[in-house]
């Protein structure tokens, strides 16, 4: 093959590379429909990693969780407790030095046979908010000893009401880059490996799901 034809076909089989990179193809993440750019070569079709990783994080994290999964006011329920978010707002920053971000109101309910909490069941640490632009935001003021009220005990059927704050301090960034980027999930594992770590005579008989972590769309709503 002569050097000019072997020219020829990289500039023919780049042009077909350009053409394919405008694409659009569908895939189902986390449950939802997300059109990515995709290129097809040799009758395959592959997606950049970075969009990938970016439709993973929006999600619900780059390292998916199995979980219970629904839109707002969907109650969800992992065999132990049930959770669902009624809203999200935007408490703004007033300029007085004061937390600003948003606001997750979520209801967590006993649904199983005996007397628990939360601090004992293996809801934690983790809890967050998967953001528009594909990052995350921690559950601040203490993170969810604070608010979730850990501690407080109840009996089956009984629940709480809490306002969980995803906040920032500080002016930056600004009121309008943040609501210019909501929330699209909201993320609480469950950390099953608690219950085996003893301490609590509730660890023995708390019954899981296998895939016991929640995930709220919160730009669904039923």
């Amino acid at each position: 093959m002569t050097r000019t034809l072997t020219t020829l076909l990289a500039t023919l089989s780049l042009a077909v590379v350009s053409a394919a990179a405008a694409q659009k193809t569908t895939l189902t993440i986390g449950g939802q429909p997300t059109p990515l750019d995709t290129v097809k070569v040799g009758g395959r079709t592959y997606v950049a990693l970075d969009q990938l990783q970016k439709a993973l994080t929006a999600a619900g994290g780059s390292n998916q969780l199995g979980a219970a999964e629904g839109c707002l006011n969907d109650w969800l329920f992992n065999g132990t407790w049930r959770l669902r978010a009624t809203a999200v707002k935007y408490v703004p920053d007033a300029g007085n030095g004061n937390y600003y971000g948003w606001v997750v109101t979520t209801e967590f309910r006993n649904g199983g046979k005996q007397l628990l909490n939360l601090a004992n069941t293996g809801i934690e640490q983790g809890v967050s908010l998967a953001l528009k632009d594909g990052s995350t935001k921690d559950l601040g003021l203490g993170g969810i000893a604070s608010a979730f009220r850990t501690g407080t005990d109840l009996p089956p059927g009984a629940g709480l009401v809490m306002d969980l704050p995803f906040s920032w301090q500080g002016g930056a960034p600004t009121n309008a880059q943040l609501q210019a980027n909501p929330p699209v999930k909201l993320i609480v594992p469950v950390d099953v490996s608690a219950l085996r770590r003893g301490g609590s005579t509730l660890y023995k008989t708390v019954n899981y799901s296998q895939d016991p972590s929640f995930r709220v769309n919160l730009t669904c709503r039923k």
